[in-house]
């Protein structure tokens, strides 16, 4: 029995849920000066999209809040404290290459602000540990905050180390070319300590690999909570990695990086604090159905147009007609094929859906024909079983209303075929 005192203690306390909102606020504050700082030196948010510094700063600013909900839950959630700890250095380092610049007097504006050097060497170091937390710890971590197994701990020590060493050699290394030197990139950087980054960089990416199998086999043990936290993390990447793959193509891969980072962050959060804020199975479906009907389509018009278009007009320019005629066909051929479509998407990856739908329509089509009244109550509830699976059913009966009674005397059993069928379905949470 829980008593008063237990689940006292079992709260949140008050001085780790107000460290994780201390840390929420600097994390905010820094990337919202970031931002009032950008704006000074005479940059725009497009130009900070461009740089792709609008990802870090985005980062920062959900993840810190993500951080401190979870911690006000459950204080000792690792993965909480790491995603808070991500967002502190995202927000520093995006603040200092703000203020550096500014500070030093490097931009249009001429200014002399204290604390320059100290903001240019930690522009050089800080976004290290964010870049490796996020790729490696939270996929590790998700969603609980706990490894997988205890055989999965030397993946955890390898992302320790490769967080902690190059961030050291950076940290050790820039501290003497601390100044304007550093933010202007004039000054002769030892060969370790430049290309420490990418060493980091490219250990975290493997890492982040591996982590991923680590996910997969966590989701084949889970239970149903934690495999809608999963699908909903998953769904957010699956469509964030292609379009993180080309973030220098000219103009649209920043853009797209940002666009990727968005749906990331919305399926982390999402999955961790509202997993049941949507149906994510019917999302996933959904997405697969209208991603093939725009693929099928979008080549069925570039067909019509390319290649009808080239045969029929006279000049280099497809002729207007077949354009037109292209566009009525695969405007009239949207519905028939989505409709199919669906129905094999259905059948490959949703089969139990797929048979209860089909159940249901042919019980529908029986209906019409059904005279007696108690194999139409069998027929109904070994629908309702075999489409929602409850633990329990109930039908029960409710007697023809007195004047319909009047009307019937004469026939019994049409009496029985006409009155009104109730029940109550108490249904599983597999059917929910």
């Amino acid at each position: 029995m829980t008593t008063p005192a237990t689940r006292r203690s079992a709260r949140p306390g008050p001085a780790p849920t107000r460290l994780a909102w201390a840390l929420c606020v600097l994390s905010v504050t820094l990337a919202v000066a970031a931002v009032a700082l950008a704006a000074v030196s005479g940059e725009n948010l497009v130009d900070l999209v461009e740089a792709h510094q609008a990802i870090g700063i985005l980062d920062a600013l959900v993840l810190s809040v993500v951080g401190a909900l979870i911690v006000a839950r459950d204080r000792h959630h690792l993965l909480a404290w790491l995603l808070l700890v991500d967002s502190l250095f995202l927000a520093v380092f995006n603040f200092s290459a703000q203020y550096a610049p500014l500070a030093l007097g490097l931009t249009s504006r001429h200014l002399s602000l204290p604390g320059g050097d100290l903001a240019s060497w930690l522009a050089t170091w800080t976004n290290v540990p964010g870049i490796v937390i996020g790729v490696v710890f939270l996929v590790l971590l998700f969603p609980d905050g706990r490894l997988p197994s205890r055989r999965w701990w030397p993946l955890a020590a390898a992302g320790v180390l490769i967080t902690v060493v190059p961030t050291l050699i950076l940290a050790v290394g820039y501290w003497p070319l601390r100044g304007p030197a550093l933010v202007t990139q004039e000054g002769e950087v030892p060969p370790l300590v430049g290309e420490m980054f990418w060493i980091a960089f490219a250990g975290s990416l493997v890492l982040g690999a591996i982590s991923t199998v680590a996910l997969v086999l966590r989701f084949r043990r889970a239970g149903a909570v934690e495999r809608q936290q999963i699908k909903w993390f998953a769904y957010g990447a699956v469509l964030s990695i292609p379009l993180s793959l080309f973030p220098e193509a000219d103009p649209w891969g920043p853009y797209a990086e940002l666009l990727g980072t968005v749906l990331l962050l919305a399926g982390l959060g999402v999955g961790i604090l509202r997993y049941r804020l949507w149906d994510i199975d019917r999302l996933v479906n959904r997405t697969v159905v209208y991603g093939l009907v725009t693929v099928i389509l979008g080549g069925t018009y570039a067909l019509g147009v390319l290649v009808l278009g080239q045969a029929v007009g006279a000049g280099r320019s497809p002729s207007s007609l077949v354009v037109a005629g292209t566009t009525l066909v695969v405007a009239a051929l949207f519905q028939p094929l989505r409709r199919r479509v669906q129905r094999a998407v259905d059948r490959r990856f949703d089969r139990r859906r797929y048979d209860a739908a089909r159940t249901i329509e042919a019980f529908a089509a029986r209906l019409r024909d059904h005279t007696d009244l108690h194999a139409l109550s069998a027929e109904l509830l070994a629908v309702a079983d075999h489409t929602l699976q409850p633990t329990q059913v109930s039908l029960w009966l409710a007697q023809p209303p007195t004047w319909m009674a009047g009307l019937r005397r004469g026939s019994s059993s049409t009496s029985r075929s006409t009155s009104r069928l109730t029940g109550a379905v108490s249904p599983s949470p597999r059917s929910r």
